[in-house]
């Protein structure tokens, strides 16, 4: 899967960003596809869509195992690395249910970057 490929499996999830990606500049390449796919995310996180959420976070996930190297590589260096400031403000029990819909694969990539970060 490529960058323009997760365009459209990203608006199958979030329909609401398809606005965005009309923005030509945001569709150029993997890492700010993946940005506005973060930001919407961030968006129901902070909206407690716990059911739209779980969609995104699953097509993140797959994005991720599907995806190309750079799609990767933009996943593991944006929505990874800021998915702690985007739960910082969840009281624990939203906080753990968000953690325990993180699929397996994209737990594995945080974990690993938290470990690399020496925390």
């Amino acid at each position: 899967m490529n960058h323009t490929e997760a365009i459209q499996e990203i608006i199958k999830v979030a329909p609401e960003s398809e606005e965005e990606f009309k923005e030509i500049y945001k569709t150029k390449n993997s890492f700010m596809v993946i940005n506005v796919f973060t930001k919407q995310i961030q968006k129901l996180i902070k909206k407690k869509d716990k059911i739209v959420l779980i969609n995104c976070l699953n097509k993140m996930n797959e994005i991720y195992r599907k995806g190309d190297q750079t799609l990767k590589n933009a996943v593991e260096s944006i929505f990874i690395y800021s998915l702690d400031s985007m739960i910082f403000s969840c009281d624990s029990v939203y906080k753990n249910l968000i953690f325990e819909k993180i699929p397996v694969g994209l737990q594995k990539a945080y974990f690993r970057q938290v470990y690399k970060s020496g925390l």
